[in-house]
């Protein structure tokens, strides 16, 4: 793919500036459409709309003889739609779930397991029976409550989380999925205990002790957050989840017209392939401290309230090193 599919996608018809999300041009009114196979925004009308365009928004096409594009087509269950609040917080689930997925391709990453198990995810309600988000063999739980900004916000603050969004929780429950696929029975589950931790220890005993404990207070130069003290696993899915703020804010930030040295240009070319780390790392922070300041400046919470220590680059730096041999590993197979 060339750096001219990769940051800033424009109107075809009168070359204004769309993003991502958008299902019309804002300044001609032309219909849009997104092709995952080429990432490219076009005109919806050389291609035909997934099924959910007119229920939530979808702006990605579809292929072949679907009727529904390859993000609509990996959600196995949706909630409720007869329930006009339910099709409002999934059409925001939907959102998010197509920028994780656009993250994903970019990277290289497959949306199966070893043995060919798709992905799925379940999008559910918990106003029958409490829904637990969380991550299985492939299926990915979310609980429709987390679309809601201000149950949200109550959850954040219940659990003393700095950051909670819901883009952050897809792009941690997939981390568990590509733990089982870059690092169980690879060259790096060994590297992975040293600076993760021991991933044999039980995992429900280790989560019932972590909401058990009455001292919330973690190491923060060794972990991103306090959940990722809970289990080696949560660790690893915080970490992934990070490495995908960190690569996708870069890549817009690529877009802006912002004065930059030429090492800086060369990694924004394409961040998400950048095999560099510390180039990556050299970017991010300044950025990340430039986008808080901005925040601030609005009278609004930071946009990245985390520290970035040593230990926790270093885990970073293994979730890349992870992608990258992967990708590696596809290139020599091909």
């Amino acid at each position: 793919m060339g750096p001219e599919q990769l940051k800033i996608f424009q109107c075809r018809s009168c070359g204004q500036p769309v993003s991502f999300e958008h299902v019309a041009c804002a300044n001609c009114g032309t219909q849009l459409v997104f092709n995952a196979s080429r990432i490219d925004l076009t005109k919806l009308e050389s291609h035909q709309a997934c099924r959910n365009r007119e229920i939530i928004g979808c702006n990605w096409c579809v292929e072949g003889e679907d009727w529904y594009c390859s993000s609509c087509d990996l959600t196995r269950t949706t909630p409720d739609l007869g329930n006009t609040r339910h099709v409002m917080l999934w059409r925001r689930m939907e959102e998010a779930k197509r920028r994780l997925l656009y993250d994903l391709r970019r990277l290289g990453l497959p949306l199966e397991s070893r043995g060919g198990a798709p992905v799925a995810f379940d999008m559910l309600s918990d106003e029958v029976s409490p829904i637990l988000t969380g991550h299985l063999s492939g299926l990915i739980t979310l609980n429709l409550a987390e679309a809601d900004d201000v149950e949200r916000e109550a959850r954040r603050v219940a659990f003393r989380e700095p950051y909670r969004t819901l883009l952050g929780h897809f792009r941690h429950e997939i981390g568990h999925f590509y733990w089982d696929l870059l690092v169980d029975g690879t060259t790096f589950q060994g590297p992975f205990k040293l600076i993760f931790g021991d991933d044999t220890q039980d995992y429900q005993t280790a989560i019932n002790t972590y909401y058990g404990r009455s001292d919330r207070s973690y190491d923060r130069m060794g972990f991103i957050s306090e959940y990722a003290t809970s289990h080696p696993w949560e660790d690893w899915a915080e970490t992934f989840a990070h490495f995908l703020h960190i690569v996708s804010t870069l890549d817009s930030l690529a877009g802006l017209p912002l004065a930059l040295n030429e090492r800086a240009r060369q990694t924004l070319t394409d961040p998400y392939l950048e095999s560099d780390f510390e180039a990556l790392l050299a970017l991010w922070m300044p950025l990340a401290r430039g986008i808080n300041e901005l925040n601030r400046s609005l009278g609004m919470s930071d946009a990245y309230p985390f520290d970035i220590s040593p230990a926790v680059k270093g885990k970073l730096h293994l979730v890349h090193m992870a992608i990258s041999a992967f990708r590696e590993q596809q290139k020599l197979a091909a």
